[in-house]
């Protein structure tokens, strides 16, 4: 069994309980004045992501490079942020300037709008023509298009709604070979909603490809980490300090969940031919502990 620093624990837990808890605070001063709470939440959490992108890109490279190297042909991404992901996807080998290979298509959902410029400046430096869905983004400005480069559209929606609510230009541009979605789902209103929608603009045989992090399974789970040996944490310890921290995180982290069961609810869903999971738990600091990882791929009947 894992043993714990107590001190160090608490002092940790304590300190990140004072600042979530005053954060708490001010979401409930606010809370009555819709609809104007989303877009200081959404603005709030454009500020966090940025200055957070760059260390989660590099927590969950390693696992989303080689599943990201499988994109190919007609593509949807839900959630893409700033984009991070778009210099993973197969490329050329010319080294003057390497283009995307192998993606014919690319559209790209996400709801925050504060994310859209760092996402459109991405795109191009990732060989992308980039344009925006004129129904959901009316106010962004019109992207020159180059012929030679696949496109990107950027569409503003969710699939919260599943199959009978996908937004028009995602659905009009569907069956997808591959839908990639990296870090999303903890923070979707409804998930198996979600699901739902993927497998039905997905074609027979199409791949949804992810990578997540989720509340705390047991050690019987696959796990792939060198530095952590199976039954050194208390895994009871963590899955309460998950449950406790999320009512105080989710609000100013884009309603991010520290205990939603992805893997198990990916695995366990009706509609897949195969499915592949590995979960990797993190040892290296307090925070890596409660966001346990699973990544992999489900392929569609």
């Amino acid at each position: 069994m894992e043993t714990i620093d107590a001190p160090s624990l608490f002092s940790w837990t304590q300190l990140a309980f004072a600042g979530l808890l005053i954060t708490a605070g001010g979401w409930t001063l606010v809370r009555s004045h819709q609809p104007q709470v989303q877009n200081i939440q959404d603005w709030v959490f454009s500020k966090l992501w940025s200055a957070m992108s760059e260390q989660s890109a590099e927590r969950v490279e390693e696992f989303r490079k080689p599943l990201w190297l499988q994109a190919h042909g007609n593509v949807l991404e839900i959630g893409i942020g700033h984009g991070e992901g778009l210099m993973l996807l197969p490329r050329t080998q010319s080294d003057e300037s390497p283009k995307v290979q192998g993606v014919t298509n690319y559209v790209a959902i996400e709801p925050n709008t504060f994310l859209h410029a760092k996402l459109v400046e991405n795109a191009a430096k990732a060989g992308f023509s980039v344009n925006f869905d004129a129904e959901t983004c009316p106010d962004a400005a019109p992207n020159a298009t180059d012929s030679e480069l696949p496109t990107l559209t950027i569409v503003n929606g969710t699939l919260d709604g599943g199959p009978n609510a996908i937004p028009s230009f995602v659905r009009d541009h569907a069956p997808y070979d591959c839908i990639l979605v990296s870090m999303v789902f903890c923070s979707v209103d409804d998930l198996r909603a979600n699901l739902q929608a993927i497998q039905h603009l997905l074609k027979p045989g199409g791949k949804y490809i992810f990578i997540e992090h989720v509340r705390h399974t047991d050690t019987a789970d696959t796990t792939v980490n060198a530095h952590y040996v199976p039954g050194s944490m208390n895994l009871a310890v963590w899955k309460m300090l998950q449950n406790v921290f999320t009512p105080v995180w989710k609000p100013f982290t884009g309603n991010c969940h520290m205990n939603r069961d992805t893997g198990k609810i990916i695995r366990e869903m009706d509609g897949w031919s195969n499915v592949e999971i590995t979960t990797h738990r993190g040892v290296e600091n307090p925070l890596a502990k409660l966001m346990p990882l699973v990544y992999g791929m489900a392929v569609k009947q």
